[in-house]
């Protein structure tokens, strides 16, 4: 007799499903990265709240029904009042995958 065993098949179905899974993971639809347009304002409002010595804000467009604001403090800080990642240092925007 041929075929396959219980254990065999148990096996070739876990397979299976741990690889919908992770192709599940790589095809679900990731939140949309601000622009690097948004990268170099937030950027430049935070080089001239350093040079100033003033805090600056910055209006970006998005498609929200308001735009996001991110405030540049003279200690080089950047508040967001959304998620746009900025590195603290560098002003650069940041990179998650890291």
């Amino acid at each position: 007799m041929r075929g396959v065993t219980l254990v065999e098949l148990l096996v070739v179905i876990a397979l299976l499903g741990i690889a919908a899974g992770i192709a599940a993971v790589g095809l679900s639809p990731r939140a949309a990265e601000p622009a690097p347009a948004a990268h170099r304002a937030i950027a430049a409002a935070r080089r001239l709240a350093i040079a100033s010595g003033r805090p600056q804000t910055v209006r970006i467009p998005s498609n929200s029904e308001r735009p996001l604001l991110a405030t540049a403090h003279p200690d080089g800080s950047v508040i967001a009042d959304s998620a746009v990642a900025v590195e603290y240092l560098t002003g650069r925007p940041h990179d998650a995958s890291r």
